[in-house]
Order: C-alpha cells, then structure tokens, then sequence
C-alpha cells in the first residue's frame, strides 16, 4: 500500500497531478499535507492550497491529514518528515511517496535525507507542463527590473543541511566494472552469462560464474541493478539509479583522465665533440623551454 506526503506551497494543479497519476497506478490509502503555518505570505498561499487540496482530495469518507510545519526551518522540516515517514514505513508497513515539486530548499534537503534512511521512500516532483512562464522575456524592461531584483537579493547565513553518519556505499571496483559494462550495452544484459563474456572471463569456469553471481546480488541489495526472471537465465538490467551511477562514473573516469598529470617528457641534446668541455655532454632537459634557454646560450657563447 501507498502513502503520499505532499509539501504545499505555491502549487495547487501540479501537486493535485501528481496525486491523480499515483492513484491511477496504485491504492493510495492515505494522503498527507504538509501547509505552512507561518504567518506570512507564503504560509497565507500554503494554508489556502492546503484546503483546496484537502477538498479535492477527499473521496470515499477519507480526507487527507493537514500537517503544519515551518519550511525555512530544515530542523522542523526533517523532524515532521521523519516522524511520518517512521511510522508509515516501519509501524504501518507502507511505501511513501513524497511530493517535493511545491518546497523551499531546507524542506527539499531534509525530505532528502529521510530518504536515505528508510528504504520504501521515494521522492518525486511534478514539473510544470510550461517553464519560466513568470519570468519576463529578456530584452523588455520588466525583464531588467525583474532581473535586478532577483539576483541582489539579501541572503541570511548558511543552514547546513545534517545528514546521517552513514552513508550510501560506493560499488567496488569488480562491481564498477559490471555497471560501466552494462551501460556501454545499453543498460541491459539477456544474462548473467553475457555479462562474463563482457568482461573478458570464461563462463564456463564455476569460480567465476559464483564470482559474478555474487557480485550481481551485492548490486541488486545496492538498488544498481535488477534481475528478471525469464524461461532459463535471468535477465539483468540497471536501474534508474544504476543509469545514472554508471554515467557519473564515465564522467569521472574521462575527468580524471584529463586532470591526471602526465609525466614530463625528457630531451636528449647532442653536443658537437669540438665544443668546450662544459658543453660537451649529453644534457637533459625536462621542458622544450629549457630547451630553447640552451640554445640561446650556446649560441651567444659561440659568439664570444
């Protein structure tokens, strides 16, 4: 079963979207909004989102439950979410889905965090169906005003956004390879077979192929890849978060690549036999501007 945590703000239609789509694909059976309870004018346009909603969202004798929280406040925030969250996961058994699209940064921060505390929470947010339709077009004069008035905003000292002592476990490096392979295929594999043969082994040999078993179910209990069953072998395939894993470690690996320094080419200079002693050596140079600084010096001392 489903429970949606929605944070109100601004949005009414986005957020009432996104419940519409959840609830066509699974039973939802509760639905928690979170209104600002601040008395300002963002929490005066979140309590009155938060009604609409609680209206439109009521169907079958059930309401969705009006939670008042503080926003700007990530304490407040993690501490509410958290709270929730602990017991729809773990006392009532549920998955929660949390809708992040209506929020303020410390919200966003903490409903991050909860997150990776607790494994059937998913985060999601509705995007608009038309961007920056409150933003002047750049060349009119409401654009500048707009413009100015945005970018000197006054900001307050940094909140630091707390997060839990552990923290997600990078793949090893066999278990890199597997995802990278696996991307550079398309994301998926018909087997796990295919994937040895990837990766340069023999999957005939039982080692490896208890090898790679293993290294697959580790990936599987990371949420990196999955398996699915099919007539005789297991399909496997990354996840949306494998995806993405796997193209952050492409671009780390082409990044360090590039930032690697590379070591410093040597030059041997040959040295006619008929010059002085002291130049009549080979010499090293570690730079082709060491290079041409003897060239000039032997040249001015020709001279003399």
């Amino acid at each position: 079963m489903v429970v949606l945590i929605c944070m109100v703000g601004h949005d009414y239609q986005r957020i009432l979207d996104g419940v519409n789509y959840w609830r066509r694909k699974y039973p939802i059976e509760a639905i928690h909004i979170l209104y600002d309870r601040k008395k300002d004018k963002y929490g005066y346009a979140s309590r009155r989102n938060a009604k609409d909603l609680e209206e439109a969202l009521s169907f079958a004798g059930s309401k969705p439950i009006l939670i008042g929280y503080n926003p700007q406040s990530y304490p407040d925030v993690f501490s509410t979410l958290y709270s929730i969250i602990r017991f729809e996961v773990m006392d009532m058994e549920r998955r929660v889905l949390i809708d992040t699209t209506s929020t303020t940064k410390e919200a966003y921060g903490a409903a991050v965090t909860c997150a990776l505390m607790f494994s059937d929470v998913t985060l999601y947010v509705v995007p608009p169906a038309e961007r920056g339709w409150y933003i002047p077009e750049p060349g009119m004069p409401e654009y500048e005003e707009w413009f100015s008035k945005v970018r000197n905003v006054n900001g307050l000292d940094p909140q630091e956004i707390f997060l839990p002592g552990y923290r997600l476990e990078n793949p090893k490096e066999d278990e890199e390879r597997i995802v990278s392979i696996l991307l550079a295929h398309g994301g998926v594999s018909d087997s796990i077979r295919s994937i040895i043969e990837w990766c340069g082994e023999n999957p005939e040999n039982a080692a490896v192929k208890n090898k790679y078993s293993r290294l697959i179910d580790s990936l599987v209990r990371k949420g990196l890849v999955r398996e699915i069953p099919q007539a005789k072998v297991k399909r496997v395939e990354l996840t949306p978060f494998g995806k993405i894993l796997a193209l952050g470690l492409k671009y780390y690996k082409a990044r360090k690549e590039i930032h690697t320094p590379k070591p410093i080419p040597t030059y041997s200079v040959s040295i006619d036999e008929d010059r002085s002693t002291q130049l009549n050596e080979d010499l090293v140079f570690k730079s082709e501007i060491d290079n041409i600084r003897f060239r000039f010096e032997r040249k001015a001392a020709n001279k003399q």
